[in-house]
């Protein structure tokens, strides 16, 4: 029965590979070329209470600053992302706080 399954599976996976979408010159994308992801990516993080207090604390001044009631924690990390990926000096400064805290740890 294992054999007659691995000569379907088989078959199958030809069979997947002959259906891959082409491009315009008819042949199939090399593996990773197709379209990048869409979708968001949802992660979680776990923070010591120390952590979360700064973080809501830090949310309400910033709620307050920018004069919005409530502010989501994902809008938070969003822009503090953006600053990180357009500021080298910040991305430095924050590579040698993540070094001390490991250090201390």
């Amino acid at each position: 029965m294992s054999a007659a399954r691995s000569s379907s599976s088989a078959s199958r996976f030809a069979a997947a590979a002959t259906s891959r979408r082409k491009g315009e010159d008819g042949a199939t994308p090399t593996r990773g070329a197709t379209a990048g992801r869409t979708a968001p990516v949802r992660i979680t993080i776990d923070l010591t209470p120390a952590d979360y207090r700064r973080m809501k604390e830090a949310l309400a001044e910033l709620a307050r600053l920018s004069d919005i009631p409530t502010l989501p924690h994902s809008e938070m990390w969003r822009a503090a992302l953006r600053r990180i990926a357009d500021d080298p000096e910040l991305r430095a400064d924050l590579a040698e706080d993540i070094v001390s805290a490991r250090e201390d740890q």
